[in-house]
């Protein structure tokens, strides 16, 4: 590695997509930095990518954390909304401003963005209208952009949402789905997501892109895969969404979790997690789980406890963006 390389910054590098990414960097022997609330969680680069942390309270030293940056690669968002903690996608726009705002003073030529496919599609959900405002910022800004639409994600140990529907399904002789489930889902692997935002980090052209995986399948075949995968034959059975959303709620409070949000529930019913645009995934979800159904959900994986972390010289608990 050059040591008078550009750096490629990666918002959130411990967590799930922006590890991909990371990993993704650092094979194309790019000089890697991560900015992270998670100092206390443990190294899984062995100390390959510099660590510094994202604070958005401290203007001065977010532009410091990004000097000598080339490319900014942003997966911060919030999955929920929680103002107790200090959760909410209004703050995390805020948020974001502030990161783009560090960068263009910083003198980042580029960040690559990752939004949500359609978020233009669902004006009276908080968790989209977020998205569309963050999108504005950058495309107001004096930095090029790519901006990324993704589907839904799949693949890699911290593959949350597919496992813990595995474990539901080995738990339970039903699995219920939202409405008939004949709505379409387009599942995209992390190695091709990864793939696709360090290629888009490499150009210099102003895009907005659908990041959607090479398969189709309506909601129900979804689960049905997941279900024959793990070698369970179980009912799945239509059920009112309220009725599914109230059910997860109760696992939720049973497993100490977040187990799925009403938006998430609206947008897959929408259609929102496929699109039309051409695919731009490579792996197939269809193989990967026959492939790797035997060890999916034998373990549940808890998403709060992952976003939360102890750090050593506080003494606090803080979580992961």
């Amino acid at each position: 590695m050059n040591m008078d390389e550009p750096v490629h910054v990666v918002t959130g590098a411990f967590g799930y997509s922006g590890r991909w990414i990371a990993r993704e960097l650092l094979s194309r022997g790019k000089k890697v930095r991560t900015l992270t609330n998670a100092l206390g969680r443990d190294d899984p680069f062995d100390g390959r990518v510099e660590v510094l942390p994202l604070d958005f309270t401290d203007h001065e030293s977010l532009v410091e954390s990004l000097r000598g940056a080339e490319v900014l690669y942003n997966t911060y968002w919030v999955r929920y909304k929680n103002r107790k903690d200090g959760y909410a996608h209004e703050i995390a726009v805020e948020n974001i401003r502030k990161l783009f705002s560090a960068a263009e003073e910083a003198g980042v030529t580029r960040i690559v963005h990752f939004s949500v496919a359609h978020p233009d599609k669902a004006p009276d959900w908080s968790y989209f209208v977020g998205k569309v405002e963050a999108e504005k910022i950058l495309t107001e800004s004096s930095m090029s952009y790519a901006i990324l639409r993704p589907t839904v994600f799949f693949g890699g140990k911290r593959d949350v949402l597919i496992n813990n529907m595995a474990w539901l399904i080995r738990k339970f002789p039903v699995f219920g789905i939202f409405g008939f489930g004949r709505y379409p889902i387009q599942p995209i692997h992390i190695q091709d997501v990864a793939r696709v935002a360090v290629d888009q980090g490499e150009s210099m052209e102003d895009v907005v892109l659908d990041v959607a995986g090479p398969e189709i399948f309506t909601y129900r075949e979804y689960v049905t895969l997941i279900s024959r995968s793990i070698g369970k034959r179980r009912l799945i059975l239509p059920v009112p969404p309220i009725f599914a959303w109230i059910v997860g709620k109760l696992v939720g409070v049973v497993m100490s979790d977040r187990v799925i949000t009403r938006a998430e529930i609206k947008g897959l019913m929408r259609g929102l997690m496929a699109t039309d645009a051409e695919p731009v995934g490579k792996i197939k979800f269809s193989e990967w789980v026959a492939t790797n159904g035997a060890s999916l959900g034998a373990k549940y994986q808890n998403d709060l406890k992952e976003r939360k972390y102890s750090d050593p010289g506080s003494g606090f608990t803080q979580r992961l963006s």
